[in-house]
């Protein structure tokens, strides 16, 4: 295993066992939005009761809720303690035998010997942020889903709206309009021992998604997502005004596909379909 793979998989180990308690849907709101806003995307384009590969299933809540929708799921995570998490919530409510669970890095997916082609797949909320090869993932992809089936990925964008604003009105004027750039850092998370915990990462611009996935697929929508709710870091922000951002929602969900507000969100999400 590589080096940066050696390096994810440490960190997304440490912090396994307490990472619902930061990052899940019922700790954090914004998560919660997004959460329910993509699992209602993927019931809509990933055919129903299909055979879906996950890319980043982390500890299993899309999983989850897609298994209880009829879905078979196989669902891979580079980290086999996230996956050890995944593993226990399905099986306590009774649901392991409709997933399987695999640890492998996204960029080995070629490595994968499926019993036939996928349905559709999916790998939301930035994994792919933590993968180095793109374009093979994407090759690999190509090769595993059936023609014509839908991809969806949501990744961290270059460029938010929410922060580029409160560089802003902070006078950073600098940070405004470089956005978070598109180079590989070490992003801090908190760790159980309260230490925090370094992982490599990138934010991913759509222009490089494109320049990755178009020679194997064809783009059906991109959209932000979210486009003028705060990013899921700023959840204590949205709880003290949820009224007020409540009225933007509406707001968001029209923009947020329309050009070139679509290219401005905290995340950016793609359905595309193999060619």
């Amino acid at each position: 295993m590589e080096i940066r793979y050696a390096t994810i998989v440490e960190g997304f180990d440490r912090i396994a066992s307490t990472y619902d308690e930061r990052y899940s849907a019922s700790a954090n709101p914004i998560k919660a939005w997004m959460r329910a806003e993509s699992l209602r995307i993927l019931q809509r384009v990933l055919p129903p009761k299909g055979w879906v590969l996950e890319i980043g299933c982390g500890t299993g809540e899309e999983t989850m809720a897609l298994v209880r929708a009829g879905y078979r799921v196989l669902a891979t995570d580079i980290s086999p303690r996230m996956l050890h998490c995944a593993r226990a919530r399905m099986a306590s409510a009774g649901l392991e035998d409709r997933v399987t669970f695999v640890a492998i890095p996204a960029g080995d997916l070629a490595a994968l010997r499926p019993p036939e082609p996928f349905d559709g797949a999916y790998a939301g909320f930035g994994p792919l942020n933590c993968e180095p090869h793109l374009t093979g993932l994407a090759r690999a992809l190509a090769d595993l889903l059936r023609p014509g089936a839908p991809l969806v990925i949501s990744v961290v964008n270059a460029w938010c709206l929410f922060e580029a604003l409160q560089h802003l009105a902070h006078g950073r004027i600098r940070a405004f309009l470089q956005g978070r750039g598109n180079g590989w850092r070490l992003i801090a998370m908190p760790g159980p021992d309260g230490k925090q915990v370094a992982i490599p990462t990138r934010p991913l611009s759509t222009g490089v998604l494109r320049g990755a996935f178009c020679p194997f697929f064809r783009i059906e929508h991109v959209m932000a997502f979210p486009l003028l709710l705060p990013p899921p870091p700023a959840a204590d922000l949205f709880r003290r005004h949820a009224a007020w951002f409540g009225g933007l929602e509406l707001l968001d969900r029209i923009l947020r596909a329309r050009w070139p507000w679509r290219e401005w969100g905290d995340h950016v999400l793609m359905i595309l379909r193999r060619r």
